[in-house]
């Protein structure tokens, strides 16, 4: 099979959830471009099924190395290689997009928000949350700088099936700790009701 260069062929391209963490800011990157993601709506974050691996990033550059287990580690290909992961989202209009990172913010962040989900019923019945991200405050690690990303679980769905958009929320069992958002748009529409 021949081989092009530069081809245009967009063919398997998919929506990105992409983060910058000094500015707050998160979007998901199309082929169309960048879209903000409305954080009074949120996002669904398929948590329970995060993959960890290998990830480098750089210009160019993106080679993602899963490992079979997040206890068993393969060895590391590469010194630019960092401790990485990958999971799949929803957007509210219902688009699948897929999220990861290599940073440690967004790390701490995967891990927090794993930590918070699988102590509620709704994580053992195989619900995905949608979250709300509330802040992204600097704090010094080692020698730098990184980021802690707030976030409140706003809601629960069902896990939609490959090509299924998200079905309607699952009820709330209890008052989730962190402090709420900005007044949440009334439940309805054709938005999934997240």
């Amino acid at each position: 099979m021949p081989i092009t260069f530069g081809s245009n062929n967009d063919a398997g391209a998919g929506l990105f959830i992409r983060a910058n963490l000094p500015q707050n800011r998160w979007w998901t990157k199309t082929e169309n471009g960048e879209e903000p993601i409305n954080m009074d709506r949120g996002f669904a974050i398929d948590i329970k099924n995060v993959v960890f691996g290998w990830l480098h990033i750089d210009i160019g550059v993106r080679d993602w190395q899963p490992w079979p287990s997040p206890s068993q580690q393969i060895p590391k290909p590469s010194d630019n290689h960092k401790n990485g992961f990958e999971v799949d989202c929803w957007l509210a209009d219902g688009r699948k997009a897929q999220f990861s990172g290599n940073s440690y913010g967004l790390g701490q962040f995967i891990a927090k928000l794993y930590n918070t989900a699988e102590n509620m019923p709704e994580f053992a019945m195989g619900k995905v949350p949608v979250i709300q991200i509330t802040s992204s405050k600097p704090i010094v690690v080692g020698k730098g700088t990184s980021y802690d990303v707030g976030f409140v679980i706003r809601t629960w769905i069902n896990r939609p099936a490959d090509g299924d958009a998200p079905a309607q929320p699952a009820p709330v069992a209890a008052p989730q700790p962190a402090p709420a958002p900005a007044q949440a748009p009334a439940a309805g529409g054709t938005d999934f009701g997240f």
